[in-house]
């Protein structure tokens, strides 16, 4: 038969072969199969043979064998695209040579929606009709019926769907590093939330692409009973956003998480900004601070020099923060108990090489901690402002940094030990505010005009002494500008504002430049290594108005 002739034949027998294969089957997914497995066959013998007396019984002969083949293979195989007739076992029988095939579609049956879990389960595993399903859930056989097509449907894509880009299920990743900017609640802060790999996996799995939560179960290769709780909170508490409220919405993660191994090299930009100031700045600002009879209002135990230019470069490089105005309040989030942050964190997965020792630029964010009481005015008695790096001898972070160290430290101050009860006293040595009875941390005390408040006093006395040159902005501008192109592409469209304001806007002022710029300084000579007991409480500035 000619080819014009067989395109026209099967054209004709279309229809019937699908209604043969209806027939046999009584499932539209498997009756499509069948029919195109017909229809191939058919097509290829229109193709081969001659002169077909009788077309009819011709082309039924080779449906019954070709059925007859799709019966055998199913049964020597099943594949359980379809659940039809498939009831899923109690227990699992290993020896079975389908035990693989039961634990994928088991599986996916997890990944399906509560509801049609439930009616699936009913159906196919406690063997209700759908009559019964209907009157249980209080919802039409109809609608019953339609849950049952459309787990079908799921169920089938699932089974035979392609391990996806993420591979989360099979390789999930860990947050190493989580941390804030602003302040913290009072359930704490992204470590507290962030507290197991499956939380974690779920901000990862709607990071780059919104998902739903049947996309974002299967993405993290856990039933969707699981996931909700977990993902019902991170909503709650603004880690993640759910974009809509349709009846399947989608969700997106809003918080800063950084894929590193998609970031370019920054420590030879940020190597660069510390040769910079350590040539260009600090041997000025030492040199006029060294020449300032009161030196700038600086004090500490036994006025030692050295320690107080170690605090110096400290609040300087904070004192860069206002190079260029930015506002970070669009991107920082109220939580449902008193957190104001922004949330961050690094990603990586169990295939990445781990690092060799830590790294030895860390630095938690600057803390500023105010004091409980006010003055009669209304202002605050004191502010302290601090920073963590490897020169100091402090692990506590935020969490250790306490107010009423600060504010106990201020009675000692104002009032000797005496003011102190023994476990205040105690405490505070412990920390290393107290040395052999005297305060350790530099106290700056700030001139103020009548109606100047003290809070910012401190930045705003250093850029009086020590005004932004053009040339140290340009520098700095550019740093920004070069560090954004280095790490743009580690953060998905709709989180690279927060990243550009967060991790590339005012990078002069970053808390890594302290150790940075003291390793170089120390290198030069402009400081000395400081004592055990001074690495305790460096890094720390009392600040109070002047009496």
């Amino acid at each position: 038969m000619d080819k014009q002739t067989a395109d026209k034949k099967i054209y004709e027998y279309r229809d019937r072969i699908f209604g043969f294969a209806m027939e046999k089957t009584r499932n539209v997914d498997q009756a499509d199969e069948l029919a195109s497995d017909i229809i191939c066959e058919v097509y290829r013998s229109f193709l081969r043979g001659g002169d077909i007396v009788n077309i009819d019984g011709y082309v039924y002969r080779i449906a019954r064998n070709v059925w007859a083949k799709y019966v055998r293979r199913l049964t020597e195989n099943r594949s359980f695209e379809d659940i039809d007739n498939v009831v899923i076992p109690y227990y699992d029988k290993r020896e079975d040579e389908n035990s693989e095939a039961i634990e994928a579609l088991r599986r996916e049956i997890g990944y399906l929606s509560d509801r049609q879990r439930m009616i699936v389960y009913m159906h196919y595993y406690a063997e209700l009709p759908v009559g019964e399903i209907a009157k249980r859930l209080n919802i039409s056989a109809g609608t019953v019926k339609w849950h049952l097509s459309d787990a079908r449907t799921k169920l089938k894509e699932g089974i035979t769907m392609t391990i996806n880009e993420q591979n989360l299920e099979l390789n999930p990743v860990r947050f190493p590093d989580m941390g804030h900017w602003g302040s913290p609640g009072s359930t704490g802060e992204t470590m507290d939330m962030f507290d197991t790999r499956l939380k974690q996996n779920i901000a990862f799995s709607c990071y780059w692409q919104p998902k739903t939560l049947e996309e974002i179960a299967r993405e993290v290769g856990v039933p969707q009973v699981y996931v909700a709780d977990d993902l019902e909170k991170l909503v709650d508490y603004a880690y993640i956003d759910k974009l809509d409220n349709s009846k399947n919405p989608k969700y997106r993660t809003n918080m800063l998480i950084t894929d590193e191994s998609k970031c370019g090299n920054t420590n030879a930009l940020m190597n660069k900004a510390a040769d910079y100031l350590c040539e260009n700045y600090f041997p000025e600002v030492f040199r006029k601070f060294e020449d300032a009879p009161d030196h700038w209002g600086f004090r500490c135990a036994d006025g030692d020099l050295n320690f107080m230019k170690y605090n110096l470069v400290f609040a300087c490089i904070m004192g860069f923060e206002d190079i260029e105005t930015v506002n970070c309040d669009e991107f920082s989030v109220k939580r449902p108990d008193g957190g104001d942050f922004i949330a961050y964190a690094t990603v990586t997965d169990d295939t990445a090489q781990q690092p060799c020792g830590e790294f030895p630029y860390w630095a938690c964010g600057y803390m500023n901690r105010a004091s409980s009481s006010r003055t009669e005015n209304g202002d605050r008695e004191f502010y302290a402002l601090s920073v963590d790096c490897r020169y100091s001898d402090r692990n506590g972070y935020w969490r250790d940094n306490l107010t009423s160290d600060w504010d106990t430290l201020v009675k000692f101050m104002n009032g000797g030990k005496d003011a102190l009860n023994p476990d205040e006293y105690k405490r505070i040595c412990d920390k290393g505010y107290i040395h052999d009875g005297k305060v350790q941390p530099v106290i700056f005390k700030a001139e103020l005009a009548k109606d100047e408040w003290l809070c910012g006093s401190i930045m705003r006395f250093l850029q009086k002494k020590l005004p932004m040159t053009e040339e140290l902005r340009e520098f700095a501008k550019s740093l920004d500008d070069e560090l954004f192109e280095l790490q743009k592409n580690a953060y998905p469209e709709h989180m690279r504002r927060a990243a550009k304001a967060s991790y590339c806007t005012n990078q002069i002022s970053s808390a890594q430049l302290v150790p940075r710029c003291v390793e170089k300084l120390l290198e030069k000579g402009e400081l000395k290594p400081l004592t055990d007991i001074q690495r305790k409480s460096v890094f720390s500035i009392v600040y109070m108005r002047s009496k």
